[in-house]
């Protein structure tokens, strides 16, 4: 069995540990995901990542500070999640998820935090919420796919969801609402804009540059938003397939 090594990631080490989820330096979004993690270290952001003896990433959590969540949620005094990634190699080690959700519990305890919530999924491209349920976390909250859990260490105000109906009324085209805290979707909004353009559509795309943005985001994910025309067509990444069919289905059926 591998040693496991526990790391907490800063500025000081970033260049060294790496962002977990992408190894390659080559990828266009590694040097994005750098760059707003240095941003975010600013704001009180923490990486937490779990590397075996060498060196290579098995599981990473990273939260922040709650009013800085990128993600449309008020959070004011927590610890809020972002990200838990456990990497085949680590589920084969097993446990490591959860290490990483109590050393988090543990920080919010040290800091006088109200506690620790996080926004789950069954769907793409999020943490499901069986792992932190498991972990002494609670169902507080619900909007579609999207569940807020939280594990209360003291009493304060409960995070919530913010309202976010109307936000999408000011991307009319079509749009994608996109941010930089998820290092996979930089190389696919520019896949999709090439393929728009193969359809003879112009795709807008804003990047958005700062929590406060993203807690006004057009879907509860918060990092990507795909819309026609104010409508929210998909609220996490999308292939290239998947994109192809909600452009027939979705866009170019109107025009024929």
């Amino acid at each position: 069995m591998c040693n496991v090594t526990l790391v907490r990631v800063g500025p000081e080490n970033l260049s060294e540990c790496g962002i977990g989820c992408i190894r390659s330096r080559d990828n266009p979004g590694y040097g994005r995901k750098v760059k707003w993690l240095r941003e975010r270290f600013a704001e009180g952001l923490r990486f937490l990542l779990f590397r075996d003896d060498r060196e290579k990433p098995l599981a990473f959590l990273e939260y922040v500070p709650g009013e800085f969540a990128w993600r449309p949620v008020d959070a004011q005094g927590w610890l809020f999640v972002h990200c838990l990634w456990v990497f085949a190699a680590g589920q084969q080690i097993g446990g490591l998820g959860g290490r990483l959700i109590r050393a988090c519990v543990e920080e919010a305890e040290r800091a006088g935090s109200t506690g620790v919530a996080a926004m789950v999924s069954d769907g793409t491209w999020m943490a499901g919420k069986e792992i932190f349920l498991n972990n002494g976390f609670t169902k507080t909250a619900e909007r579609g796919r999207f569940e807020l859990v939280v594990n209360r260490l003291r009493d304060g105000a409960e995070p919530h969801f913010r309202d976010i109906d109307g936000s999408s009324a000011k991307y009319q085209g079509l749009h994608i609402v996109y941010s930089d805290q998820c290092p996979m979707l930089f190389k696919s909004v520019n896949d999709l804009s090439q393929m728009a353009a193969e359809y003879g559509l112009n795709l807008r795309v804003t990047l958005l540059k700062s929590a406060h943005e993203a807690q006004n985001a057009p879907s509860y994910y918060g990092a990507f938003s795909l819309l026609w025309n104010g409508r929210l067509l998909s609220d996490h990444y999308v292939s290239k397939g998947r994109f192809r069919n909600i452009l027939r289905k979705e866009i170019l059926s109107g025009k024929e």
